[in-house]
C-alpha cells in the first residue's frame, strides 16, 4: 500500500488539475444558467454541451486509473518501425471518420473557403471570374470572409493561399482526402524526432510523446476537417524538428516550411509559436543564426502582407483604400468589444483541455516548473502564454472547432513539456508510466467515441440540410440565415457558378436580381423548416413552426418576375 505522502503527491500532481478545471466548468455552466446565456454563442453552448461532460468523464477516468495504478508497470520501448506503424493507423482513423463521423461535409466557413479557393487553384488559375449579373449581385451568393472589393468581378477569399493550395495539389493527385491523414502522419514522425533531440538519452520520451499525441481528440478530429490548423501544428513540429538541428541547411528548411507556415490562412499563428523560441539565439548571442532567421522571417512577412493586394489586382478591381489588409482587419478586430469575450476565453481553454489525451494536463504543469533551466522549453511554454494573451484581446470567440483551434498548432509545445514533466514524475513516482497506459487506454476506448459522438451529432443536421439542397431539382434553394444558427453557412457555391442548385441568402437577394434570376422560367424553393429544427436543437432552441419563416414577400416578388416557387 502506497504511503500517504506519495498518495497526496499523485492526487495534488494527477487529480488537482483535472478538479479544479471541472470546478472552473461547472462554475461558468452555472453562472450562464443563472444568466439565461448558455445558447448566447457557439463558444458557451459547446461547454454546456460537451466540455463539461467530458470533463467530468475525464476526472471520473483519472481517478479510477490512478486507483487501480500498478507502480511495476513500464512504457515499451518503441522502435521507429513500431512508430510507424501507430502513424499509419491513426492516419488511416482519420480518413475513415472523415465519412463516417463528419458525413464528408465542410462545416464551417473556414473549411468551405479552402476548399472554394482550392477548386479554382485546380482550374490553373489563382481568381475566378464572375459572370453577370452576378456581379452586382454577388452578395446573395454569400460573400462572407471574402475580401471587400469596391466591384466585384472575381472570387477572391480573405485567406491566405496555402491550405488551399495544398488542397488542390492532393485534388490534382486525385489524393485530397489524404491530406488530413498525410498531416497526422508527418506531425506524429516529426513529433517524435523533436523528442528524440531533446532527451536523447530516455527510451520513454517518444513513447510518452506519440501516446499523448495519437490520445488527443482534438489532434484527431480537426484533421478530419479542412480546417488549417492541423497543417499548422506539423509544419510547426517540423519547424522545430528542424532548428534542433542546428545546422546551416536545417534553418534553411526551417526558414522554407515558415513561409508555408505564415502562408496558410492567417499570418499570425506561426510568428507567436516561433518568436520565443527565436528569441533562445538571441540570449544565447547566436548572432549568426539569429541574423538569419530575422531576414528570413522579414522577407516572409513583407510577401505575405503584400498578398492581398495581389490577389485583388488578378480581379482587375484595387481593393478601396486599406480596407483588405491584415493591419485593418486587425484594427477592426480590436475595435469590437464582446461583453462575454473574459468568459469565452476561459471556455476555450477548458475545451482545449477536455479534448487531450487525459495527462496532458497534469504532466504540462509538472514541465512548467522546469522551463527556467531550458530555453527551448522556454520559448515553447512562452509560444502558448503569448496565443492566449494574444486571441484573449483580438478574437476570443473561436466559433467552430473541436478543442480550442487557435492553440491547435502549439499542441506539440504543450506534448513536449508534457513529456518534460513526465521525465521529472516518473523518477519521484514510478506509478506514472502505468498511468500513461491506462488513460491512454481509457481515453481511447471512453473519451474518443464521446468525442466523436458530438461531432458526428453536430455535423449532421447542416449535411443532411445540404444533401437535401443538392437533392432538389430546383435551379435555386433560398437559405434564410435568421432560421438557425450558421444557416447562412449552407450557402457555398461553386467558384464557376456551374453547380445546381445555386443557394442563394434569403435577405441579400436584392429587389435587382428578380429579373436575371426569373427570366427564363426558372424554378426556386425554399429550405423547409424541418431543417432549421434539426439545426435550431443543436442549440436548444424553440423550434420553429410551419409559418416559422417569412417567405411570403419573396415568393410574391420571385413569382411576379415570372419564377416557379416551391
Amino acid at each position: 500500500m502506497p504511503e500517504p505522502g506519495a498518495q497526496k503527491r499523485r492526487f495534488r500532481n494527477l487529480l488537482l488539475p483535472y478538479l479544479a478545471v471541472f470546478l472552473i466548468t461547472a462554475t461558468l455552466v452555472g453562472v450562464l444558467a443563472l444568466r439565461g446565456a448558455q445558447n448566447a454563442n457557439l463558444t458557451l453552448v459547446y461547454l454546456v454541451r460537451q466540455d463539461v461532460i467530458l470533463i467530468g468523464l475525464g476526472l471520473a477516468i483519472s481517478g479510477a486509473c490512478l486507483w487501480r495504478s500498478d507502480p511495476e508497470a513500464k512504457l515499451p520501448a518503441l522502435e521507429g518501425r513500431s512508430i510507424l506503424l501507430a502513424s499509419v493507423a491513426v492516419a488511416v482513423l482519420v480518413l475513415l471518420a472523415r465519412d463516417y463521423v463528419l458525413f464528408d461535409y465542410d462545416l464551417s466557413r473556414d473549411e468551405q473557403l479552402a476548399r472554394f479557393d482550392a477548386a479554382i487553384f485546380s482550374s490553373g488559375n489563382l481568381a475566378a471570374d464572375l459572370r453577370e449579373p452576378w456581379g452586382r449581385f454577388a452578395d446573395a451568393l454569400n460573400t462572407d470572409f471574402m475580401l471587400p472589393v469596391s466591384e466585384r468581378t472575381g472570387w477572391v477569399s480573405g485567406y491566405l493561399p496555402l491550405n488551399a493550395a495544398m488542397i488542390s495539389l492532393f485534388d490534382l493527385l486525385a489524393a485530397s482526402r489524404l491530406l488530413g491523414p498525410f498531416s497526422v502522419l508527418l506531425g506524429g514522425v516529426a513529433l517524435v524526432g523533436c523528442a528524440r533531440k531533446l532527451w536523447p538519452e530516455s527510451r520513454s520520451a517518444t513513447i510518452v510523446a506519440l501516446l499523448l499525441y495519437v490520445g488527443s481528440g482534438q489532434v484527431l478530429l480537426n484533421a478530419m476537417t479542412s480546417y488549417a490548423m492541423s497543417l499548422h501544428l506539423t509544419s510547426n513540429l517540423c519547424w522545430l524538428w528542424l532548428f534542433l538541428q542546428r545546422r546551416n541547411w536545417a534553418d534553411l528548411l526551417a526558414l522554407a516550411i515558415a513561409f508555408v507556415a505564415v502562408g496558410l490562412h492567417q499570418p499570425l499563428f506561426h510568428p507567436l509559436f516561433a518568436a520565443p523560441v527565436l528569441a533562445s539565439l538571441v540570449f544565447s548571442r547566436k548572432w549568426g543564426r539569429a541574423g538569419l532567421y530575422f531576414a528570413g522571417y522579414a522577407a516572409i512577412a513583407a510577401f505575405w502582407f503584400w498578398w492581398p493586394q495581389f490577389s485583388v489586382g488578378l480581379t482587375g478591381i484595387p481593393l478601396p483604400g486599406n480596407k483588405g489588409s491584415f493591419l485593418t482587419r486587425l484594427l477592426d478586430e480590436l475595435g469590437r468589444q464582446r461583453q462575454t469575450g473574459l468568459l469565452e476565453m476561459i471556455a476555450n481553454l477548458v475545451r482545449f483541455v477536455a479534448w487531450q489525451h487525459l495527462l496532458l494536463l497534469p504532466l504540462f504543469l509538472i514541465g512548467l516548473t522546469l522551463v527556467r533551466k531550458h530555453a527551448v522549453l522556454a520559448g515553447l511554454a512562452l509560444g502558448i502564454f503569448l496565443t492566449i494573451v494574444v486571441m484573449a484581446v483580438i478574437l476570443p470567440y473561436q466559433g467552430h472547432g473541436f478543442g480550442y483551434r487557435y492553440l491547435h498548432g502549439l499542441i506539440g509545445n504543450a506534448i513536449l513539456l508534457a513529456v518534460a514533466g513526465y521525465q521529472t514524475a516518473v523518477r519521484q513516482e514510478t506509478v506514472w508510466a502505468s498511468m500513461m497506459r491506462r488513460t491512454t487506454l481509457a481515453g481511447l476506448l471512453c473519451m474518443l467515441p464521446l468525442q466523436l459522438f458530438f461531432a458526428h451529432g453536430f455535423y449532421k443536421p447542416y449535411a443532411s440540410a445540404s444533401r437535401a439542397i443538392d437533392l432538389s431539382q430546383s435551379d435555386y434553394v433560398i437559405v434564410d440565415p435568421e432560421g438557425a444558427p450558421f444557416a447562412i453557412d449552407l450557402v457555398i457555391n461553386d467558384p464557376f457558378l456551374e453547380n445546381r442548385p445555386l443557394r442563394l441568402v434569403q435577405d441579400r437577394i436584392a429587389p435587382g436580381l428578380i429579373t436575371p434570376l426569373c427570366a427564363n422560367g426558372a424554378d426556386v424553393s425554399f429550405l423547409p423548416p424541418m431543417h432549421y429544427n434539426a439545426i435550431r436543437r443543436n442549440f436548444g432552441m424553440q423550434e420553429l413552426d410551419e409559418n416559422g419563416l417569412d417567405n411570403a414577400k419573396l415568393t410574391t416578388m420571385l413569382e411576379s418576375g415570372g419564377c416557379s416557387v416551391r
